[in-house]
């Protein structure tokens, strides 16, 4: 048995300075004579009584304030599933506005060239509609990203992590999308620092653990399957150096993690060649440009096919309160309060 809110049980103490005070205040009344009291019918029990009703009844009270529950487990069962770890990029930059009409339509309904003309990747634009003055930013596509390819996860272990100059857990693994989706949001709603994809590194002694360190060790610290998918939704707006490119590359094979990117804003289509693209490639992961609803599909389509492996799941099914099994002899204990204080009769 365990309790939700042990802090209630402290309160028992407080029965010891309440009595001692009680006793404490009790004082012997002196008479010149005892003849008044011929008629007063002497019941110390009944007072003693009321004194040990009070007293359980307080520490039953504390008791069931205290939440005693027991803790049930469901036996221990094995599951096909593959570790997924969402790292999702919310440095300042990421609030930046899209400026591409592909990416925008994608935010506003979820598959390009749905609110006109199909648009083609890379599409500035137009800069006369009213829609400008509310622009989506990177973070809006970067959500959207997140949430398509949460829906199509069932089955799955996901996690999701968000970074800038360092990493936060967001939410651990699980095969529940709806923690997740409730997750989601987060990653629009926070605005972070810079970007760090390679920290720590010898450029920068101070510099924290990074986007690709951070996901490596979390599927050390966590992970159960064999099947460890990484996916990185960023703008891309940072830089690898030589050194951590090879040390990085190498832990992600020696894991056999797959890597995918899923990039949003106009650098990933304005021919520059981002590092972590480079990255990316490096290690047998693809480039997916969010903003085409069709390759987002079909990257997903290609994670589907990656083998999932068994894991071993412990699953807790629930508390059972216990409160009330002390709730009922309190509610008898206040019934004998009751009869006991009946036959006390207490005279100015």
């Amino acid at each position: 048995m365990s309790f939700a809110n042990t802090i209630y049980l402290v309160l028992v103490l407080a029965l010891v300075p309440i009595l001692w005070w009680g006793h404490r205040r009790r004082k012997n009344v002196g008479h010149t004579q005892v003849g008044l009291h011929k008629n007063v019918t002497a019941k110390p029990i009944i007072g003693w009584i009321i004194l040990a009703t009070i007293t359980l009844m307080w520490i039953g009270f504390c008791i069931a304030m205290a939440g005693p529950r027991q803790t049930m487990f469901s036996d221990t069962q094995t599951a096909e599933a593959r570790d997924i770890v969402i790292m999702v990029d919310t440095s300042g930059s990421m609030t930046t506005a899209l400026q591409l009409k592909d990416q925008q339509d994608f935010v506003q309904t979820g598959a390009p060239g749905q609110s006109g003309a199909p648009a083609q990747p890379g599409t500035p634009a137009p800069t006369n509609s009213q829609s400008d003055q509310k622009t989506p930013t990177r973070a809006n596509a970067a959500r959207m990203g997140v949430q398509m390819f949460v829906e199509q996860r069932k089955g799955d272990r996901m996690a999701l992590l968000l970074f800038d100059d360092q990493v936060y857990e967001a939410c651990l693994f699980t095969f529940s999308q709806n923690i997740l989706e409730k997750k989601v949001p987060l990653i629009d709603q926070y605005q972070g620092g810079g970007t760090n994809f390679d920290g720590p590194n010898d450029n920068n002694p101070n510099s924290k653990i990074g986007a690709i360190q951070g996901a490596i060790d979390f599927f050390k610290a966590n992970g159960q399957s064999k099947s460890r998918v990484l996916i990185m939704v960023t703008d891309g707006e940072d830089s690898i150096s030589d050194k951590r490119f090879g040390e990085l590359a190498q832990q992600i094979k020696d894991l056999d993690i797959h890597m995918y990117t899923l990039g949003v804003g106009e650098s990933w289509t304005q021919g520059q060649m981002v590092d972590l693209r480079k990255f990316t490639e490096a290690v047998g992961g693809k480039v997916f440009i969010v903003g085409n609803a069709q390759a987002l599909n079909d990257g997903f389509a290609e994670i589907n096919r990656i083998e999932k492996s068994k894991i071993v799941v412990e699953r807790l099914i629930d508390y059972k309160p216990l409160y009330w099994l002390v709730l009922i002899p309190v509610a008898g204990l206040l019934m004998i309060f009751l009869f006991a204080c009946m036959l006390v009769r207490e005279e100015d």
